[in-house]
């Protein structure tokens, strides 16, 4: 099935919820009232787009889009959908039905971006905790300084381990590293060692 053809069928079908509708190369590029997504996701994969190469999400502050790419192993031409949503209610409906692999990619764009899939089988978030508040990836999120500071803590104790491991191999006779020192009781390495001077000096 070539682009312009399945162009033409979507537009036909759908008419004025295919808001822009070109072709480039072999990619349909199709942007859609995301209260439509499923059913023009449906025509699509009656057409032979067998195959969901990815599902994304994008926050374009006013409003939301579900990016949908899509491929046949039939032919080579290719779609490119984006589903726009409102901001202040991201949704769509769910593809998971035509598409099992969307399980995963709609879980990832609720739980980074806070878009709803209606009718999605196991809503869960997948990369965060459940009780994780707000969605990482929106261009209004604002974390809760629970990012756990760097702090020393322990430092010390692997420095003074270090040191007794070189004192307890020096107390069994095994040479430290060639040009080295054991460790100084602060944890740093001391400067090298001067190199013996010639006996027959």
């Amino acid at each position: 099935m070539k682009p312009e053809e399945v162009l033409e069928r979507v537009k036909g079908q759908f008419g004025e919820a295919v808001r822009e509708a070109e072709v480039r190369d072999q990619t349909v590029c199709l942007s859609a009232d995301g209260a439509r997504n499923l059913e023009i996701c449906r025509a699509l994969h009656g057409m032979g787009f067998e195959y969901l190469n990815c599902l994304s999400g994008v926050d374009w502050k006013d409003h939301f889009e579900v990016v949908y790419d899509l491929s046949s192993l039939r032919f080579p031409t290719k779609v490119h959908l984006r589903a726009t949503t409102p901001h202040d209610d991201p949704r769509v409906r769910s593809v998971v039905s035509l598409w099992a692999t969307a399980n995963w990619h709609e879980r990832e764009a609720w739980d980074l971006l806070g878009i709803r899939f209606d009718g999605h089988p196991d809503h869960r978030r997948i990369l965060l905790s459940e009780d994780w508040v707000g969605h990482p990836l929106r261009k209004d999120y604002a974390d809760e300084g629970r990012y756990v500071q760097f702090t020393p803590y322990g430092e010390s104790k692997k420095a003074a381990a270090h040191s007794a491991h070189g004192e307890a191999k020096a107390a069994a006779g095994q040479p430290s590293p060639a040009g080295a020192k054991a460790p100084a009781p602060g944890g740093e390495a001391g400067p090298a060692a001067e190199p013996a001077a010639n006996a027959e000096e």
